[in-house]
């Protein structure tokens, strides 16, 4: 019950709150990039540590995290199924943060929902390194007649 409870509420925050404040933006720019979900802080390296089993803070495993929609509605149907006890036990999340991490991994869910994120980059280093990782990675990627 109290999961719903939460989902509903940010759903409903997401509509009224954020949506307007994020598109308002995006509607005055002549032609938008397409825009990557970065997460930084605890939940989301987390949820890469959680993803790839990693018992230890391993930065290049974590900032190499890049997880699906599905992939996050899934862990958080798993970590809301589970007793804190339980959770405590899991690789990659931290038995300090098994009781935050249920609120943490359901406003991603939403956030993703919400906007039709497909992914959830992961960043250790703050939202400035994202970017600039993001742009280097696509301008690496890009054909060549594409890359300059």
């Amino acid at each position: 019950a109290e999961r719903q409870h939460l989902r509903a509420w940010l759903e409903d925050f997401m509509q009224r709150e954020v949506r307007p404040a994020l598109l308002a933006p995006l509607r005055r720019e002549s032609a938008p990039q397409p825009v990557q979900l970065v997460g930084t802080g605890g939940t989301s390296t987390i949820l890469a540590r959680i993803a790839a089993g990693l018992d230890s803070f391993d930065r290049s495993r974590i900032e190499a995290a890049q997880l699906g929609r599905n992939q996050v509605r899934e862990c958080a149907d798993h970590l809301w199924s589970l007793p804190l006890e339980a959770r405590e036990k899991i690789t990659g999340l931290p038995p300090k943060r098994a009781d935050i991490i249920l609120a943490g991994v359901l406003i991603y869910e939403s956030i993703m929902q919400a906007f039709d994120f497909p992914s959830l980059r992961v960043s250790t280093r703050g939202l400035r390194f994202a970017a600039v990782l993001d742009s280097a990675q696509r301008h690496l990627t890009a054909p060549p007649s594409e890359a300059r």
